[in-house]
């Protein structure tokens, strides 16, 4: 008796949850995102250990005009590939500098590391050089376990102070309510690109990761776990876009894109001697056909690019992941087959 009376009340819950969630940020509500985004962030070259200082030479590198491709003969930068927003993630907070031993003063005003002594000269340089400009909120570093209304406002109010142009929010943290991070976003007057990482777990709350047809008050979506360098996580995370690019009515669409995370193209292992350029080749054109977007996450040296800079600047299939024909792109068929042998040559697996 006693569990069916909880499951009763858990059902109620939910079901006041889903009724009481705004409608007012539908897919698409703040018009950016047209697209699926293109950039850089910082987490999977450094971690949390990421300073201003490799944020400005980060951002110096995508705007460099000293990239030769193979099908080009002039020089480009990767900005004018499409790679023109770099965002800070993870490491920025001074954790513990805060009230009460955490990262937001008492009025709600996230501290920030003596890492990062001038946000604001940062997001300016950023700037200068033509990029749009990423921050990252509610993050895992400092542990704050406790929501607290002042802590959104003051997210958004430096969000908005500072200049930046988007937006990381994190799931770690105590400030999940993504609707209400989206109404503070709307009240600045200014339209930010929102990024939900909330891993891919669905609710009926405000904390969910995924949308609905009439909820997304985010423009892209983590629909999978956090990604990493070794041979099978981007397949095993690509995987998670399925449930949202159905064939007839796909939630992944313009302003609200499934996200199966960062690229790890230039850094994943690859899964057998001399595969490594197919690859990370694969784990590109994955992301272009199912619209995900492509936001690289490698450290942004010459000797770091070189090897994957066809791959990264292969302007057909970055077009095919910026058209909006109708759908996102979807899982077409599934082939089970004894695996093979590596060839360099390829190999031929028959279709059912």
């Amino acid at each position: 008796m006693m569990a069916r009376a909880v499951c009763v009340w858990m059902a109620v819950i939910a079901a006041c949850a889903a009724a009481q969630r705004s409608t007012a940020y539908p897919p698409g509500w703040n018009g950016v995102a047209r697209k699926p985004p293109m950039g850089w962030r910082s987490w999977n070259a450094f971690g949390n250990r990421i300073n201003q200082d490799q944020m400005v030479l980060a951002v110096e590198a995508l705007a460099a005009k000293n990239r030769t491709l193979a099908h080009r003969s002039d020089k480009v930068s990767l900005c004018e590939l499409g790679y023109c927003s770099v965002g800070v993630d993870e490491g920025w907070e001074g954790c513990g500098l805060g009230v009460n031993g955490t990262q937001h003063a008492a009025d709600g005003t996230p501290v920030i590391a003596q890492t990062f002594p001038d946000t604001g000269a940062m997001v300016a340089r950023i700037h200068a050089l033509g990029l749009a400009a990423g921050w990252y909120l509610n993050g895992c570093k400092c542990g704050e376990r406790t929501e607290i209304a002042a802590n959104y406002a003051g997210d958004i109010r430096s969000l908005h102070a500072f200049g930046f142009d988007s937006v990381k929010i994190d799931g770690c943290g105590a400030q999940r309510n993504q609707t209400h991070y989206a109404e503070l976003m709307a009240a600045t007057g200014r339209s930010f690109t929102i990024e939900n990482c909330h891993w891919g777990q669905c609710s009926e709350t405000d904390a969910s990761s995924c949308p609905t047809a009439d909820w997304c008050p985010f423009n892209f979506f983590r629909s999978s776990g956090d990604i990493d360098a070794s041979a099978e996580k981007w397949l095993t995370n690509l995987q998670t876009v399925i449930p949202f690019t159905d064939h007839a009515a796909p939630l992944s669409r313009p302003g609200c894109w499934a996200y199966p995370d960062m690229l790890e193209v230039g850094r994943v292992a690859a899964p057998a001697p001399g595969a490594a350029f197919t690859w990370n080749r694969a784990h590109f054109g994955a992301w272009c056909i199912v619209s995900a977007p492509l936001i690289l996450g490698l450290e942004l040296s010459d000797a770091a690019l070189a090897p994957i800079l066809d791959v990264v600047g292969n302007v057909e299939a970055i077009d095919v992941n910026q058209q909006w024909a109708g759908h996102p792109g979807m899982l077409v068929e599934e082939i089970h087959a004894p695996p093979v042998p590596y060839d360099p040559a390829g190999a031929t697996t028959p279709s059912s």
